[in-house]
């Protein structure tokens, strides 16, 4: 999980149909309870919708069978857990969450598990479902770093990538972005007002934040030891400069020109794509930049992130998947409806009625079709430097994860006055370390 999670592109051709483990119809997996009826969930109707679709599609004598709900992924296991049976059958749900609730979740039939294990990128299984096998990854869940063309030249900044690595060459490096900022943001115009950000570091959340923290080489739990979150290390303190840096290049001001203060710097992403805020932007998979494209008229691109000091940035990368109500009363037809899902059809349901983009292995026999679909082609060769969020647990107390420390010491408070100029990078980094040591001391 140390390593940088390496995107293999050549998946994005294949279209083949899906192996015959998979196939749907066969007379042995035919059969479902008498009275079936199950609920799938996922966090768009569109999606939802097609998957209702292709179920009476696939089974025109199971029509009805299955329906759908509109619900978030964060929080769905526990939905699970709390719900009980009277949860959605089938949920959409985040990896991270998973083994928290997995006293709630029904293991996989041998047959699906099999299927998932075939099609999946084997960090991204093999780290949830360390027991049992109750989890199928089939969607990145991240950010991307996004750059409005649009605005951008009409702002007459030079667009041109010579190089191809879906980056402008003029603004290819942060160095580049900040000498920009410090010299435009707060003093330009489009489409009548005035850009008062130029990139908004998403200071006021941990997990958007993350990224910043590896513009000097380091990561989180890099030496794999889940005691060691690695906040004592050189590099994580020269990368509190980026921070700094970041402030004095005026990223982001207020419409008065003073700097946005740190407590103010939440995630904007969707602000990005919906209200022309800024040039440059973190983007979530899970975002209808489609939908907004069409709206605004405008152009966004994808790519992976600036570099510092020649760095390569890591966002964190984590998936979503498909589990299984473990207090569901209709087994059989959720291991039917987990089939469909998995196979071709099914993916392409996914990518043509969402944002998601498949987390599959390299020439998994059920990748669906998306190559004209620039944005998401865009967006998976974004994430080639993205980080797997490290899935290890606490030696002394398993059933917590040790990502947590990064979450649960309030780290934000501690560099918002990096960004503020009250603090210098070793106090922060001091009280960092100190309250990651009492937070494992209470926990592990």
């Amino acid at each position: 999980m140390k390593k940088l999670l390496a995107v293999v592109l050549s998946a994005l051709m294949l279209t083949a149909v899906f192996a015959n483990g998979a196939k749907e119809g066969s007379s042995k997996d035919s059969a479902i309870e008498p009275d079936a009826k199950i609920v799938f969930s996922c966090d768009t109707d569109a999606w939802g919708a097609a998957v209702v679709a292709l179920w009476d599609k696939t089974y025109p004598k199971l029509a009805g069978v299955v329906s759908y709900e509109h619900n978030g992924t964060q929080g769905a296991t526990d939905m699970i857990g709390q719900l009980q049976g009277d949860a959605p059958d089938v949920m959409l749900a985040i990896d991270e969450e998973v083994s928290r609730q997995s006293q709630s979740l029904k293991e996989l039939s041998p047959a699906v598990a099999a299927v998932a294990k075939q099609v999946s990128q084997p960090p991204f299984y093999s780290t949830v479902n360390t027991g049992y096998n109750l989890y199928v990854p089939i969607g990145y869940n991240g950010l991307v770093f996004s750059w409005n063309k649009t605005m951008m030249d009409a702002l007459g900044m030079d667009t041109t990538d010579a190089d191809g690595d879906g980056l402008p060459d003029a603004f290819d490096t942060w160095e580049e972005i900040f000498a920009w900022s410090k010299a435009n943001t707060g003093k330009v115009q489009y489409k009548g007002k005035t850009i008062n950000v130029c990139f908004p570091l998403p200071l006021g959340n941990q997990w958007s934040t993350y990224s910043a923290f590896t513009c000097e080489g380091w990561n989180i739990y890099a030496s794999g030891d889940a005691t060691k979150p690695g906040f004592d290390d050189p590099k994580f303190l020269k990368s509190l400069d980026f921070i700094s840096a970041a402030a004095d290049a005026r990223l982001s001001v207020e419409a008065n020109g003073s700097l946005t203060p740190a407590e103010s710097m939440a995630e904007r992403g969707q602000d990005f794509i919906n209200s022309d805020i800024s040039p440059f932007c973190l983007v979530g998979t899970w975002q209808d930049v489609n939908s907004a494209e069409a709206t605004l008229g405008e152009d966004f691109k994808f790519s992976t992130m600036p570099t510092w000091h020649g760095n390569h940035m890591s966002p964190f990368v984590t998936t979503k998947g498909f589990v299984i109500n473990g207090f569901t009363s209709y087994p059989l037809a959720c291991d039917k409806l987990m089939r469909l899902l998995l196979n071709t059809e099914g993916m392409q349901a996914m990518v043509d009625n969402s944002s998601y983009i498949p987390a599959l292995a390299a020439g998994a026999p059920n990748t669906p079709d998306f190559t004209n679909d620039s944005n998401k082609k865009e967006m998976l060769k974004g994430f080639a430097y993205n980080y797997p969020t490290p899935s290890l647990s606490l030696p002394n107390n398993p059933a917590m994860s040790a990502i947590t420390v990064f979450y649960n010491i309030a780290i934000e408070q501690s560099y918002y006055g990096i960004w503020d100029g009250t603090r210098t990078a070793k106090e922060v980094q001091d009280e960092i370390v100190a309250n990651a040591a009492a937070w494992l001391a209470t926990n592990n």
